[in-house]
């Protein structure tokens, strides 16, 4: 079978692609020519011209010249760039969504408030995409290098705030300001000091959330029973919790560390189950409950 040679323009016509995007394709690399005549001019082959059509395809799936460029130097299989590709249009689809519920939201009233038209902007301005990226910053800039990447890992499955599809007006609130708090400077700030300052050397994370887990269990037992914080259960579990956490801290159980808990609850409290609040909103779960808040109470109580 004999391989057909085309001119640019004739690669054009068989095409339907325009001479001059032929040419951008070839100049960046995605097509060159087979070869070129005595004058220089590009002469095409059916090879390139079945090439020309993958690239078509692939652009109007709307993949860019880079990953193009990849699958074709064989650095990106087909399935790769497809799966991608697949992964950010379901990704944009999601969006539009969203965006569209906000709208039909909006015109429930007859006459749209400006709380409406926030909301709007909050879905238009800032995706799950983009709030992934800003929960991952956020951590970056409190942790550094200080902290395990597993632990990290964990914190940002936990805590990464994502819109459902078909989200609610409280829901598009609970985001727009959970984006208010991991953009806050102060807030950054504070809680980049505040880890400095539990991520030590000496710092076992594993101990401390297995003991902190623990704890949490037999604080809502106890508050199941109506067991009062200064109760002697309500002692005995803040007794626990200080001997677990100053060991895991390589401290000692003693006053000062007593008042180094305290502390951490008066500054970050307030401001850590608002964030777990407007979590629960957003992945529709009931409300976080008033464990810590529980055992502060006993550890106030606390004779030491």
């Amino acid at each position: 079978m004999t391989d057909e040679r085309y001119t640019i323009g004739e690669l054009s016509r068989l095409s339907g692609v325009p001479v001059r995007r032929i040419r951008f394709y070839s100049d960046k690399g995605l097509l060159p020519p087979a070869s070129r005549t005595m004058a220089n001019y590009r002469v095409y082959s059916d090879a390139d011209a079945a090439r020309l059509e993958l690239i078509q395809a692939l652009r109007a799936m709307g993949a860019t010249l880079a990953a193009i460029r990849g699958m074709l130097a064989r650095k990106t299989s087909l399935v790769e760039l497809l799966a991608l590709r697949l992964s950010a249009l379901e990704a944009e689809i999601a969006g539009k969504r969203r965006i569209a519920a906000t709208l039909r939201a909006a015109l429930r009233h007859p006459e749209p408030s400006p709380d409406d038209i926030r909301r709007l902007w909050t879905m238009t301005s800032l995706s799950n995409a983009d709030m992934r990226a800003l929960t991952e910053r956020f951590f970056e800039e409190v942790t550094g290098d200080g902290i395990s990447p597993e632990w990290k890992r964990e914190a940002l499955a936990a805590g990464t705030p994502e819109l459902p599809e078909d989200p609610s007006p409280e829901q598009i609130d609970a985001f727009a300001e959970l984006r208010a708090m991991l953009s806050d400077p102060a807030l950054i700030a504070s809680a980049r000091t505040d880890s400095a300052s539990m991520w030590t050397a000496d710092f076992d994370p594993a101990a401390y959330h297995a003991a902190a887990g623990r704890i949490l269990a037999s604080i809502r037992l106890a508050m199941a029973k109506d067991e009062a914080p200064s109760s002697v259960t309500g002692l005995s579990i803040a007794r626990d919790w200080l001997d677990a956490s100053a060991k895991a801290m390589k401290r000692q159980p003693d006053e000062a560390f007593r008042a180094w808990h305290l502390d951490q609850y008066r500054r970050h409290h307030d401001r850590s189950l608002r964030y777990q609040q407007l979590l629960a909103i957003l992945r529709g779960e009931a409300a976080p409950g008033r464990e810590w808040w529980w055992i502060n109470e006993a550890l106030t109580a606390l004779r030491l």
